[in-house]
């Protein structure tokens, strides 16, 4: 059937190994082990973290006699992270796809390219919701008493919840992309909407003081509040709390009917808006054009900048670190008082208020990884910047420095923000801010080993190195491996040094890394770029 045909093509196209590490799964075994290694790591970091706080959730609410409450969550996050991949990826995927003028000229009806790719479209959220929703189901079984009824309901129904949020939250797409491509700021409006629908679902979902040493159990009253405006909520709760057979089967009738109703009545409209693409207004600008002289490294440094911001994706996922920091700084002088108790509260540590900071800090940082990943984006360009009468080290190390400048400025005005809300001695500060200042030196320059050793020229849209790519994991998980190796050092060193003279060590051994590494760069990146075809 033509329809499983095209979900393959297209999901191989998007999500296959090929595709996240750039090259043949015989030619490049280490890639494959490093890859599926990185993949365990983090999603037993996910599992880890949130089964924890779930589960220890779980008991709160059997203790309240309220463990049904869980349920809540499941079917909410479920839909919160369905309209939020919708949202983001329906525009460019459904109604202005790349590969429209190829699809349409086959002898394959509109429908059905339609339906494979919402398909594939809600696979990669159906990943998203497991992945994100196994603690939760878990922790409701395990203190609710497993049923295999129960698991097997919960499952299936979170393959039907997406579908309402697919509808609502495509047109919405559809609709700003329409107004602002006409406005001609569709790629900013597209940054700061991400944004925004993140930090406010964190606003709303966190504003709520429980009073419990568990951030999950102040969402409690949101999500319970916004669940009452859906009526399908209750054949949810109908069908897992009450054994409901008959309001499982019509809760899965009901959103099937949906799902093909929404398929041809959308059929035709993604043919229209494919068809016809919208063109932003062009406007004119009456600036002189100035000629100035600039060294090499500021040059590419203002290119890197251009790119970040021009590639929604790169800045989505590169900057919400940086969106994090400067929130913090705020809310640090919000919650002057309070600063203590919501961080221990957050890390669940019972450590000194300036390595939890630190460790905040390096979190943060790590999320920046434009190094690992910068070289790759230059794709089928990469020919014209190996032409140049420059070298690769100069190269290299103007990406190196253009990801240290992305976070470190925004990361010492947090500081001192923080610092001013703590009352922090001045030494102290200075010596974080060293700590901070050297951690991110050192994660971008390996950043630059990662891309010099794993880059990805062959994509078809920047998602695929940004976030696919396996410099994009080595990327963010070095940066949490260098903080585990810091975090164990402080353990055993803690009962021998003061904590002033342990950070200072702890910016010497960064320091000392990005001197080794930029030994290593000086001494093969010429090599290495020889050897990119």
């Amino acid at each position: 059937m033509i329809y499983f045909k095209l979900v393959k093509v297209f999901f191989k196209e998007n999500y296959s190994l090929k595709r996240l590490i750039g090259s043949n799964q015989k030619q490049s075994a280490i890639k494959n082990i490093l890859l599926g290694l990185l993949i365990l790591y983090g999603l037993g970091s996910v599992f880890f973290s949130l089964g924890f706080l779930f589960f220890h959730l779980g008991e709160i609410f059997k203790q309240m006699d309220s463990l049904d409450s869980l349920l809540t969550y499941i079917f909410m996050y479920t839909t919160f992270l369905s309209a939020f991949f919708v949202i983001i990826r329906a525009g460019s995927y459904l109604f202005h796809y790349k590969d429209y003028d190829f699809l349409a000229s086959l002898p394959i009806k509109n429908e059905v390219v339609v339906a494979a790719k919402t398909t594939v479209l809600l696979m990669m959220v159906y990943i998203s919701i497991y992945i994100f929703t196994a603690p939760i189901i878990f922790s409701y079984l395990y203190h609710g008493g497993f049923s295999l009824y129960a698991l097997i309901v919960i499952v299936i129904s979170c393959l039907f919840i997406p579908i309402i949020p697919l509808i609502i939250f495509s047109f919405i797409s559809l609709l700003f992309t329409y107004i602002l491509t006409k406005l001609g700021i569709t790629k900013i409006f597209g940054l700061v909407m991400t944004f925004a629908l993140l930090l406010g679902f964190m606003y709303f979902s966190f504003s709520f003081n429980s009073g419990s040493d568990n951030p999950f159990l102040n969402q409690e009253a949101f999500l319970e509040s916004i669940s009452r405006f859906l009526p399908h909520v209750k054949l949810f709760f109908s069908a897992v709390v009450d054994q409901n057979i008959l309001s499982f089967l019509l809760f899965i009738i009901i959103h099937i009917a949906l799902f093909i109703a929404y398929l041809y009545g959308v059929k035709d409209l993604t043919h229209k808006t494919n068809q016809n693409k919208t063109k932003s207004i062009k406007r004119k600008s009456n600036r002189k054009i100035t000629n100035k002289k600039r060294s090499v490294t500021w040059a590419i440094i203002r290119k890197e900048f251009k790119k970040f911001f021009s590639v929604n994706i790169y800045a989505m996922n590169s900057g919400f670190g940086i969106v994090l920091m400067i929130v913090g700084g705020i809310l640090a002088l919000v919650y002057k008082g309070d600063l203590q108790a919501i961080m221990e509260q957050f890390t669940g540590l019972n450590a000194p208020i300036e390595l939890i900071i630190l460790i905040a800090f390096g979190f943060l940082i790590s999320t920046v990884y434009t190094s690992a990943i910068s070289l790759s984006l230059e794709g089928n360009n990469f020919w014209i910047v190996k032409s140049l009468p420059i070298s690769a080290k100069k190269i290299m190390m103007s990406k190196m420095y253009f990801n240290v400048l992305l976070s470190v400025p925004v990361a010492i005005i947090t500081l001192f923000s923080i610092s001013f809300a703590i009352e922090a001695e001045f030494m102290m500060v200075v010596i974080m801010m060293l700590v901070i200042v050297s951690f991110s030196f050192a994660t971008s320059v390996i950043g630059s080993i990662i891309n010099l050793h794993f880059p990805k020229f062959q994509y078809k849209n920047e998602t695929e190195v940004v976030k696919q790519s396996i410099g994009a994991f080595l990327g963010m998980f070095t940066g949490w491996i260098l903080i585990v190796i810091l975090g164990v050092s402080y353990y055993f060193l803690s009962d021998l040094l003061a904590d002033e003279m342990i950070m200072i060590l702890m910016a010497i051994f960064n320091f000392v890394i990005f001197g080794l590494a930029y030994i290593y760069i000086d001494k093969k990146a010429e090599s290495l770029f020889m050897s990119f075809s």
